[in-house]
C-alpha cells in the first residue's frame, strides 16, 4: 500500500489562502486544493472535516497573526509612527476585507456548524486596537478630539480597501493614507 503524502500545516493554510483569493469562497473545494498541493483529497480530510472547518482555521490563523502584529504597534510611543505602523499592517494585507467577507459567507453556508466566535473575537481585538491608536492621536493633539472614534476607524479600514489605481508601492500608499487621515482634503 502506498504511503500518503503529508502536508505541512503552514503550506496547507498558505495554499488555502491563495486559492480563496483566486477563486473565492464558493468555488473553493478540496479537489482544487489537493491538486495544488499534489496530494489526494483524502490527505486534506485527515486534517479538516470539510471546507468550512479549513477556511475557519485559515481565517483564525490569519486574524491571530494580524492581532499579534497590531499589539506590537501599541509599544510605539510616537502616535504618528503608531498610526503608520498600524496602517502598514493593513496596507500589506489589503486582502483582509476579502477574508472577512469569506467569514460571513462561511457562516451563512455552515448554518452555525462551525464555531467562528474565536475569529470574531480576534476581529474585535483589531478594532479595539484601532481605537487605542485613535485615542493616542487625539491625546497628542494630532487629530481633533471631537471626531467620532468609530467613524475614524471606519475611514481607516475603508481607505485601505481602495483600489491601487496608480500602482503605488506600499510605502507610497501608506504615506498617502496617513496624509489624507491627518490633513484631509482641505486647503
Amino acid at each position: 500500500m502506498a504511503r500518503k503524502k503529508a502536508v505541512e500545516h503552514h503550506v496547507l493554510l498558505s495554499e488555502t489562502e491563495k486559492l480563496l483569493l483566486e477563486k473565492g469562497y464558493s468555488a473553493f473545494h478540496f479537489g482544487l486544493l489537493a491538486d495544488r498541493l499534489g496530494v489526494g483529497r483524502s490527505t486534506i480530510y485527515e486534517y479538516y472535516a470539510n471546507k468550512d472547518v479549513l477556511i475557519n482555521a485559515y481565517i483564525h490563523s490569519f486574524a491571530y497573526e494580524r492581532v499579534e502584529e497590531c499589539k506590537k504597534v501599541l509599544d510605539i510611543e510616537d502616535a504618528n509612527e503608531q498610526l503608520k505602523s498600524f496602517l502598514r499592517i493593513f496596507v500589506k494585507y489589503s486582502h483582509i476585507q476579502q477574508v472577512i467577507t469569506m467569514l460571513v459567507q462561511m457562516e451563512d453556508h455552515s448554518n452555525g456548524k462551525v464555531d467562528t466566535q474565536p475569529v470574531r473575537l480576534l476581529t474585535k481585538e483589531i478594532y479595539r486596537i484601532s481605537l487605542v491608536v485613535i485615542q493616542n492621536l487625539k491625546d497628542t493633539g494630532i487629530i481633533r478630539r471631537e471626531l467620532d472614534d468609530t467613524f475614524i476607524s471606519y475611514i481607516m479600514f475603508n481607505l485601505i480597501q481602495m483600489p491601487n489605481f496608480r500602482n503605488h508601492n506600499e510605502t507610497q500608499r501608506l504615506d498617502e493614507f496617513v496624509d489624507f487621515l491627518l490633513r484631509g482634503i482641505g486647503t
